[in-house]
C-alpha cells in the first residue's frame, strides 16, 4: 500500500520536473521526462507546453491531430473515396450505403493507433534527437521502438489521455478497451474495404 502511495506521489512530482532547452541562442522551450518512458537505457522528454513544439515538428503534429480527430488516416480516407466512387459509377447504391455507414462509423467511434505512434513520435523525443525538425527515418525508428515497449497500455493510454486533453474531445471512459475496440473495427473496415 505504501509502495503505491509512494509511486503516484513520484508520478505526480514528476510533473513537476522540467528543463529549459536552447533551439537557438535565444529560443528556448521548457521540456520535462516522461515518467516510465525509457528505451534502451535513452529518457524521453516531452514539451511542457504544445506553444514550446518548435514550428517544423508543430506542422507534422497538426496532421496527425487532424487525423486523430477523424478517427481516420488520409490513406484511408483515401481509399473510402475511391471505393465510393466505384460503387457509384456501377450503381451499387447498397455498396455506397454501407460504405458510408462505415466511414461515418471510423469517423465517430474509432482512433487509430497507428496516428498514437505518429503523434508519440512527434511528442516524445531523446536528447539526441534534433527537436527543431521532424527527421522521418529517425521518428520511424522510434515508432519501432515503441511498438516493441511491454507495457503498451500505460504508453498507448498515456498519449491518448495527453492528445485527447489537447483536443478538447472527452476521454472515454475505459481508453484500453476504446483502444482495442477501434484496432479491431478498423481492421474489419480494412478487411472490407480491400476485400482481403
Amino acid at each position: 500500500m505504501i509502495n503505491k502511495l509512494l509511486l503516484k506521489l513520484i508520478a505526480f512530482l514528476y510533473n513537476f520536473t522540467y528543463e529549459g532547452v536552447y533551439l537557438d541562442d535565444v529560443n528556448k522551450k521548457m521540456i520535462r521526462p516522461v515518467p516510465r518512458l525509457i528505451i534502451d537505457g535513452k529518457q524521453y522528454y516531452e514539451f511542457l507546453q504544445p506553444a514550446d513544439i518548435p514550428q517544423n515538428r508543430f506542422v507534422h503534429y497538426l496532421d496527425f491531430r487532424e487525423e486523430s480527430e477523424m478517427g481516420v488516416t488520409r490513406e484511408l480516407l483515401n481509399k473510402y473515396i475511391q471505393e465510393l466512387i466505384k460503387a457509384n459509377d456501377n450503381h451499387e447504391n447498397s455498396r455506397i450505403g454501407s460504405l458510408l455507414y462505415m466511414l461515418q462509423s471510423t469517423v465517430n467511434d474509432c482512433t487509430p493507433i497507428e496516428v498514437l505512434y505518429n503523434m508519440a513520435s512527434l511528442m516524445y523525443f531523446d536528447k539526441d534527437e534534433d527537436i527543431s525538425c521532424y527527421d522521418l527515418d529517425y521518428n520511424q525508428e522510434k515508432i519501432r521502438k515503441f511498438k516493441k515497449l511491454p507495457d503498451q497500455g500505460f504508453f498507448l493510454r498515456t498519449l491518448c489521455e495527453r492528445s485527447l486533453k489537447l483536443t478538447g474531445k472527452s476521454l472515454p471512459k475505459d481508453i484500453d478497451l476504446y483502444l482495442r475496440l477501434s484496432k479491431v473495427k478498423l481492421n474489419a473496415y480494412q478487411q472490407m474495404l480491400t476485400g482481403n
